[in-house]
Formats: structure tokens, sequence, C-alpha cells
């Protein structure tokens, strides 16, 4: 293992925690190039040995963790450590049926879900794509590494315990959304080849496809309200969180823009501390200089003066 690397290594292992890339750049005074390829070649290293231990990339972050099968171990020292168990259970619901609409995932889970999401994409378990009025959740490489699973039955065995998951609903949440899919396809097609429909078609149109995002159920009243109440709340939830996703992009962007404002006022500091240490000691020599040319000039005037009287008695 390089120099680079063990040093990658020790950062990681004392952040605890995931930690950007720039800034292990930092403290280990090495170019993001080189550092990104001593991590990426680390990660690997971890792989192949088999460790209870690896290496996880979230986007600009990366993190040493505990993998997934030593977690219980752990969290008898750490009750905090990755993970909440309602969160996991919402994963463990999303893993089942990938990809997944997540207007699917609050039906089967409730809105207690969003933070959920929110915590998994972050963490980069999950891809959250836009699909329509919802969102699409895709399980990410990291999930497949951190639980150590290869293919769909092994995911179905790993999360075969959870009391939440159920079968039959999530197979007719999908069949609901393969069936809004196939309508929505069927209507674009309608819609090229008669180019000229009217405003009265396409609103009619658009009805039934809303019409069709709802479960294909005989609902009362009042469940139809609370139906129509929670698909409002969601678009609302939806249109906040990304509100708040812009945000955050924005203030991280601020913060890297005031490090870097920081750091380069920092070493102007210096430079001129330097050229002002430069520029004293210049001048001390100049004093020194001048001094010594004085005291020249008053030595050999003295010793001209002595010189006079003893020429004049001669």
């Amino acid at each position: 293992m390089n120099e680079l690397k063990k040093q990658a290594e020790a950062v990681l292992f004392a952040a605890g925690d995931k930690i950007e890339v720039g800034e292990i750049a930092r403290l280990c005074r090495a170019d993001i190039n080189s550092l990104k390829k001593s991590l990426k070649e680390l990660k690997k290293d971890y792989d192949e040995k088999d460790s209870s231990l690896m290496i996880s990339e979230e986007g600009n972050f990366w993190k040493l963790a505990v993998r997934e099968a030593y977690m219980d171990l752990v969290q008898q020292i750490n009750p905090h450590t990755e993970l909440s168990k309602t969160t996991i259970e919402t994963l463990a619901v999303i893993a089942w049926k990938a990809p997944i609409l997540q207007s699917d995932v609050i039906k089967a889970r409730t809105n207690k879900a969003y933070d959920h999401i929110k915590e998994l994409v972050d963490s980069g378990f999950l891809i959250k794509q836009r699909h329509g009025r919802s969102y699409m959740l895709k399980l990410s490489q990291k999930f497949f590494e951190y639980f150590d699973l290869k293919n769909k039955k092994d995911i179905k065995e790993r999360f075969k315990d959870f009391a939440d998951i159920n079968e039959e609903e999530l197979k007719k949440l999908e069949e609901v959304r393969l069936k809004k899919e196939e309508e929505a396809e069927k209507a674009k097609e309608e819609a090229e080849e008669n180019p000229k429909q009217t405003e009265e078609q396409d609103e009619k149109e658009e009805n039934e496809l809303e019409e069709l995002s709802e479960q294909k159920t005989e609902e009362k009243p009042q469940e139809k309200a609370e139906n129509i109440k929670t698909e409002r709340t969601e678009e609302k939830q939806e249109e906040s969180e990304e509100t708040k996703e812009e945000t955050e992009q924005v203030e991280k962007e601020e913060e890297i823009k005031t490090k870097k404002t920081e750091e380069q006022e920092e070493i102007t500091k210096k430079e001129t501390k330097e050229q002002k240490g430069l520029a004293e000691k210049e001048q001390e020599v100049k004093e020194e200089e001048k001094y010594e040319k004085e005291k020249e000039l008053k030595e050999t005037t003295e010793q001209e003066t002595k010189e006079q009287p003893k020429e004049s008695k001669k």
C-alpha cells in the first residue's frame, strides 16, 4: 500500500463519518486526482480481502463503514450506527419492487417515508429520478455492496423478515404503475397520430390519466376525499423537498466559496507578512550600512584633524 493510500485510510478512520474528497486532499496535502485514484484502489483492496469494513463513495464524499452483515454486532456498542430500523423497513419495501415510484412507497409506508427516502438517497443507497409528478426510486451499486447482495433472490432473502412488506399490496401497486405507463404511452401515440386534437380532448385525456393513478376499487366519498388530500400533500411535500435540495446545494456552494475565500485571505495575509518582513530587513541593512559609512567618515575626519597640527609644527 502506497503512502497516500495509508494517509487516506487514516483520515477516513479518524473522521468516523463521510468526509468530502477536497478535505481529505487538503489533510493529506495531495492533489485531488491522485487522491481519488488512491481512494478507488483502497476501496478495491477492502473488497478483495473480504473485510468486515468497506470504503463507500457517496457523490463527492467518502467513508469507512462497517458492512451490514456485522451491523448487529457493532450496534451493541453504538446504537446509533448507520440506518434506523424504520428506515431499513422502508428500504426493504423499495428493494423488493425496485424500481418503484415514490408515491407507491408513500402509500405503503405513509408520509413518514419521505424522510427515510431522503436519508437513503443522501447515504447513496438509492437513486432518485423525476418520473411524471412523482419520482422513480432505484437501488444503487452501494446498496448491493453494503448489504453484500448479488440479485433479486438475495434481496428477498435478506429482507424477508420485515413485517411491513405485503407482497400482494406491492404486486397491486406494481400493476397499477405498469397500467398507468401503458395508458400514458398509448395516449402519447394517439396524440402523435392526431396532432390537431382539441383542447377539450387534451383535458379529457389528462383527467383519465389522473383517474388511473388511483386504485381501481370502489371508494366511499370520505375515502376518496382522503386519497385526494393525500395526493395533494404528496405533491406539496415533493415540491418542498425539491426546494430544500436546491437550498442545500446553494448553501454548500456558498460554504465552499467562503472556505476558498478564507484560504486565499490567509495566503495573502501570509505573503503580506513575508513582504513586510523582507522590507523591514532591507531597511535594517540600509540603516546599518549608513551607520558604518558615517562612522568611517567620522574616523577619517578625526584622523585628518590630528595630522594637521603635526604638519604645521614641522
